[in-house]
């Protein structure tokens, strides 16, 4: 999402010695600061940098464009930004970027069906056309690749990489992207960053809380008082604000905005529920109907509005730009707006309640796999091993190198301190005023086809940065994680995933009939009538198969 310039001539020279992407500097490793200097370096088992001597063979740099097709319509890159201009100069590659025009895996499908692939394939690592893929022999072993021409890439690859991502046959046919593994959870939490500008939150106007003298809001009874009185002082504002339109398009009963319908963790609903060794939906469980309680109950005192079931992203952050919220939810890093209506305030992030949770599977976000259509599969598995080096971290996340920065264009972004690369003061208070904004200008961050998570990460962690080490105390005793219930998707094309599909149908009919019941009962007595259709058309199968799958996956765990 960011853009660099800098560093050029120092990337020319690089990639000569590409293998260097695995040692470039075991001071600029993978835990890098955010806005101030750490008093530590990593230790030997937070590095993502390689402890043995790379490979010195020269990588080509001669002009190849490969043809990629991202499976996501919202993704906006065309490769003619500064980023994508640094990355072709350092590796000769262009790429030649596609998308479906809607979500629907109908013109990947037809891909596959005809076998008729680009070169790379980008996708979410639980898409079941992955499987597809595999199961129909079109990809390249990535293993295979890795051995016969980047076998540096093993030294700074997250272990679990080509580990815990394997196929029947023992082969591994995609890199996955921000793995959060063992070296991420013990770095982030060595520097106060388990808890990152990404976690989820709830923000309330800090001039409007003070005006009714911040009174306690630590619980829902609490916090829906608050905003009544607020809103009776500010009659036109929204007094809870989420932008949950994506519930009415989600793919997969397993997907978290399924059960918490835009509000965060705060009441700890999940998706998928552990019961011995079965897997149930979240749908069933007491938090779900917690969550319906309470959206049911902002509505019926006209806290909530329809506006938070229909806005788009964009006037999402319009209206939170503006200062339309009395509070809002989304994350730390977006959770601190000026509001343009007083520039002597701010919104300011919430404690959560006792019943926050998140579990995090660690198992990462994307994949990109090279398919037998690759006109030339060695150039292409180097052009990953690059993305996955330090220097490519540079190029795509880090930014310019320097001590004066000038904007997010320019930069500079980041520093070196005591051996850790640190995002400028003034760069990363840029980022936590308006990082969607930011990003857009200088498309540092966007590239992320092949992101370890601790190298990515790294510029904004800081040990020393006190406000993450209080939001880190906030929210760190809330976070979990579970790797055992990773890779849950099931196929929609099976006839179960075709039952899912009816359910979500008849979901997405219905939530919305919840949270806006003239009362609780009412709203109690809709969801009691979901939950009888929902097991009618098969949810307790869809429950087996996800079973199945957990049971599957953790065989030989």
């Amino acid at each position: 999402m960011k853009k660099m310039k800098s560093n050029l001539a120092m990337v020319m020279c690089v990639l000569m010695v590409i293998g260097l992407l695995a040692a470039c500097s075991s001071k600029n490793n993978n835990e890098a600061a955010t806005s101030s200097s750490p008093s530590a370096q990593p230790s030997s088992t937070e590095t993502a940098s390689a402890s043995s001597e790379p490979s010195n063979e020269a990588r080509s740099t001669d002009p190849i464009t490969f043809d990629m097709f991202v499976n996501f319509s919202w993704y906006g890159n065309e490769w003619n930004d500064p980023v994508a201009k640094n990355l072709t100069a350092a590796t000769g590659v262009t790429l030649n970027i596609t998308k479906p025009v809607s979500d629907d895996n109908q013109k990947l499908n037809i891909m596959l069906s005809n076998k008729q692939l680009p070169d790379l394939v980008l996708l979410d690592k639980t898409d079941p056309a992955l499987q597809r893929m595999i199961e129909g022999g079109l990809l390249y072993s990535i293993d295979e690749l890795i051995d016969q021409y980047t076998p540096e890439i093993k030294e700074v690859l997250p272990k679990e990489a080509l580990t815990n991502y394997k196929s029947s046959d023992g082969k591994t046919y995609a890199l996955v992207s921000f793995i959060e593994g063992e070296q991420y959870v013990e770095a982030a939490k060595k520097y106060n960053s388990l808890v990152g500008s990404n976690q989820p939150t709830w923000s309330i106007r800090q001039d409007y809380w003070d005006e009714i003298g911040k009174p306690d809001v630590s619980n829902p009874d609490a916090f829906i008082a608050a905003l009544e009185q607020i809103q009776a002082k500010h009659k036109d504002k929204i007094g809870f604000y989420t932008n949950a339109v994506g519930v009415s398009t989600v793919k997969y009963l397993n997907t978290s905005s399924v059960v918490t319908l835009g509000t965060g963790n705060f009441f700890g609903a999940q998706a998928l529920t552990k019961d011995g060794d079965t897997i149930k939906s979240g749908l069933r469980s007491p938090a779900y109907q917690e969550v319906i309680k309470f959206l049911n109950k902002l509505a019926t005192k006209g806290l909530l509005t329809k506006d938070s079931y229909i806005d788009t992203k964009d006037i999402f952050s319009q209206k939170i730009n503006n200062g339309d919220p009395v509070s809002y939810t989304w994350t730390i890093a977006d959770g601190t707006k000026v509001p343009a209506d007083n520039a002597n305030t701010s919104y300011t992030v919430l404690t959560p309640f006792s019943t926050y949770k998140q579990v995090r599977d660690g198992s990462g976000w994307t994949a990109i796999a090279i398919p037998k259509t690759n006109k030339d599969p060695k150039r292409a598995i180097e052009f990953l091993a690059f993305l996955s080096s330090e220097e490519g971290h540079k190029l795509t996340k880090w930014g310019v190198e320097g001590e004066t920065y000038t904007d997010p264009l320019k930069g500079a972004h980041y520093h070196m301190v005591d051996g850790k690369a640190t995002y400028l003061p003034e760069y990363w208070a840029a980022l936590q005023k308006d990082w969607d904004g930011v990003s857009k200008q200088n498309k540092l961050s966007e590239y992320w086809l092949s992101a370890n998570s601790v190298w990515w990460n790294g510029p904004e962690w800081d040990a020393n940065d006190k406000e993450f080490i209080e939001y880190n105390k906030m929210f760190g005793q809330y976070v979990e994680y579970d790797p055992t219930l990773s890779n849950m998707n099931l196929d929609s094309t099976s006839a179960i995933g075709i039952t899912e599909k009816k359910i979500i149908d008849l979901y997405t009919g219905y939530f919305s009939k919840f949270i806006f019941a003239k009362d609780e009962a009412t709203a109690l007595s809709l969801y009691a009538e979901f939950m009888e259709k929902a097991d009618k058309l098969g949810l307790a199968e869809v429950e087996k198969a996800w079973t199945e799958r957990y049971q599957a996956n953790n065989a030989n765990r």
